[in-house]
This record gives structure tokens, C-alpha cells and sequence, in this order.
């Protein structure tokens, strides 16, 4: 196995743990979504985003990555507001 083989075994592992995570997250959001749907709330609120956004950053060992990590969690609030607005307009 080449060194590049390795690493890229390492990512699929990675790869793995982010699905059995990102799975987990999505069905703790559709809860979320059900709770709001029930109280008649938006599915945006801009701050709890600006908060996750701010406390996973602040949780970075390598501040280098800041942005990335950034950009990770808000192409995820967008998954996850797509999958509300989907529930909310389920009958």
C-alpha cells in the first residue's frame, strides 16, 4: 500500500464517521423542524446560526482552518434549513 493509499483509506474512515454523524444531526434537526412547525416558528434564526458557527470555531485545535470550518457549518445550516422547509410544507 502506497503512502498515498493510506491516506486516502484514512479519509474513507473519516468519510464513514462525518455519514454516521451527519445522518444523526439530520434526524435531530427533522425534530427541530417538528417542534417549530408545531409552534409556528421560522426555520431561520440568524443568530443560533451566527452561535454555532462562533462556538465551533472557538473548538478549532488548528485556528488555521477558521474559514473552512466556517464554510463547512454554513453549507450545512443550508442542508439542514432545505430539510426543515421540506417538513413545513408536508401535510
Amino acid at each position: 500500500m502506497t503512502e498515498l493509499d493510506k491516506y486516502r483509506k484514512e479519509i474513507d474512515e473519516i468519510d464513514q464517521e462525518l455519514t454516521t454523524l451527519f445522518e444523526k444531526r439530520l434526524e435531530t434537526v427533522l425534530k427541530v423542524g417538528e417542534y417549530k412547525k408545531t409552534h409556528d416558528l421560522p426555520i431561520l434564526d440568524s443568530s443560533r446560526e451566527e452561535a454555532v458557527i462562533q462556538k465551533n470555531t472557538e473548538r478549532l485545535n488548528n485556528k488555521a482552518y477558521e474559514q473552512e470550518l466556517s464554510d463547512f457549518y454554513k453549507a450545512l445550516m443550508t442542508i439542514t434549513k432545505e430539510t426543515q422547509q421540506k417538513l413545513m410544507t408536508e401535510e
